[in-house]
Order: C-alpha cells, then structure tokens, then sequence
C-alpha cells in the first residue's frame, strides 16, 4: 500500500512538472505583448470558474473595505486580482527562456528612488526588502539581480514537488539571487544582513505559528514577528518596495522611505508597533490600488486568543 503510494505521488508530480514544462513551451515563442494578451483571457476565464476562490476574496474586500465600495467595484477588483495573478504566472514561464533580455521588455525603467536603497546599504546593516504579493513580485526579484543595485535574497518555501522546487531554484537565482527557506537557521539571515546583502520578506500573508498580531485594514492579523526583531537587533533599516503593474504587462519599481521606527527598552512593544509599521506600509499601496493585490489568500484566517473559535472563512 505505501509503496503504491508512493509511486501515484511521485506519478502525480511528474504529471505538473510536464504540464508546467508543455505550458512554458507554448508560451516561449510568444512577445511580452502576447503573453499579456493570453493571460489577460485565461485569467478571465480561470475567475469564472474559481467559486471557492471568488467567496475567500469576496470576505477579504468587505473585511478590507466594507460599505465604501460596492458589489460591483468589489467584483471588478476581485476579476483583475485574477488577471494580475495569471498574467505574472505567464510571464515567470515565458522568462524562463532568454531571461535577461526579455526581463527588461517587462521592466523598461529603473526603479523609482533607487538613492534611498543607495543610502541606506552605505551603512552596512544590509536591508530588510518589505514586498507584498502585489503585482509580479518573482519577477521584480530576477530583475533586480540583473540590476546589480543588490545583493538579493528571498525567504521562500520548499515546493511539494521536487520537480517543480529544483526549476523553480534555477529560475530564481539565474541573475545572482540567494534564497532562504522558512524552515532554514535565522542565522543564515543574520550573516546576509552583516555581509550588507539584502533580505525580501512578504509579510502580507497569515502566520499561522508563531506570530503577532497587529491590524490590517482595521481587522487584527496574524503578521511575522521576525523582521522586527531582527531590524531592532542588528539596527536593519526595512524598505518597503513595490512593482506596479502598468500599461500591456509593464511593471515599475518604487523603493519607498525607509520606515522611520523607534526603538525603546520595551523589546516586545517595539517588535508589535514595528510589525503594525509593516502592516500600515502594504496596506496604504494595496488600497491605492487593490486590483493588484493577491485577495484569494485567507489574510485573516488565524485569530487572536481573545477571538478563538470565530472563524472568518
């Protein structure tokens, strides 16, 4: 019984390995305008069959937004999160051939108030990244390394496939990146950051184990506590830096202020209001511009102790 286990799953993962490979095929010898085009359509088509998907970003937006937006304006977000999503799938597959060049078809400028990650990497303390999963977030990170402005490395987590983790790894460090895993020692972090290398952390997900929770859009949310412990650890400046989607599947870079943070001899107060800085940062780009945010996630499924046995979702 294990045995035929084992052999559907390791089956199983070859399946979405071919599929994925015949995909970056069928895409390979199409123009960034093209790739755009296609993902536009499919991800059209992929929200209309996404109920389960449609109801967990319709709770986010009323969580998010409540009465200021209507059913409509919140459906019509809800479609372009879809398109954003399938839209930067396409072009990670499609950057997977001639990679350097075509990264600057989809980044044709350099990013906005680069002089304030400039500033801050002469300090050597390195830098926390602050991202969110807000437009095509793997590919700002391949074209960064290309940039050279950086010395880059995303905490990611291991694929269940090992397949699809071993291409994914190649794809992500082809223009120079690290990566960390979540399970890997934070002292790999530590050594990054006092080799002055950059560290990207999303902390617009819920952190089931292990974290704090601070508001997001009003609503309490389960955030990480390590980049702020880390930041007042080592004096770590967090830059917050977000790629916005733009006309035909471009994308611009903007490097934000470094978070202006203080710190205090209350270790735990200053890593709750350092983490709620963090919080405050995603959610003032995510409600500029909501239709590029990633809203099928459930962002607020862990509850704070006084809330246990409510349930969002």
């Amino acid at each position: 019984m294990k045995r035929n286990a084992t052999f559907i799953k390791k089956l199983r993962h070859i399946l979405e390995f071919s599929g994925v490979g015949l995909l970056s095929l069928m895409v390979r010898p199409l123009s960034a305008g093209g790739v755009y085009r296609l993902g536009s359509a499919l991800g059209k088509l992929i929200h209309t069959f996404s109920g389960k998907r449609i109801r967990i970003a319709r709770t986010n937006l009323d969580i998010a937004f409540g009465d200021t937006k209507t059913p409509q304006e919140k459906k019509l977000i809800t479609q372009k999160s879809f398109i954003r999503m399938t839209v930067s799938a396409l072009q990670i597959l499609w950057l997977h051939h001639d990679t350097e060049k075509r990264i600057h078809q989809l980044f044709p400028e350099d990013p906005k108030n680069l002089n304030i990650l400039t500033e801050c990497l002469t300090r050597n303390r390195g830098a926390f990244i602050l991202m969110a999963h807000y437009g095509n977030w793997e590919a700002m990170a391949i074209y960064n390394g290309y940039l050279g402005a950086m010395h880059l490395y995303s905490i990611a987590r291991r694929l269940d496939n090992p397949y699809l983790e071993k291409a994914t790894q190649a794809f992500r460090t082809c223009s120079g990146n690290g990566t960390f895993y979540r399970d890997d020692s934070p002292l790999k972090i530590v050594r990054a950051l006092k080799n002055n290398s950059c560290v990207a952390v999303m902390m617009d997900q819920n952190t089931a184990v292990g974290g704090v929770f601070v508001e997001f859009f009003g609503k309490k949310a389960a955030a990480p506590r390590s980049v702020a412990l880390l930041s007042r650890k080592l004096d770590t400046p967090i830059l917050p830096v977000f790629v916005h989607p733009e006309k035909n599947g471009t994308y611009s870079i903007e490097i934000k202020p470094e978070l202006k943070l203080t710190k205090t001899v209350d270790k735990e107060k200053d890593i709750l209001d350092w983490t709620a800085e963090c919080q405050k940062a995603i959610e003032s780009v995510v409600r500029e511009r909501p239709e590029n945010w990633m809203w099928v996630h459930r962002r607020w499924k862990t509850r704070p102790p006084e809330e246990q046995g409510e349930k969002v979702y």
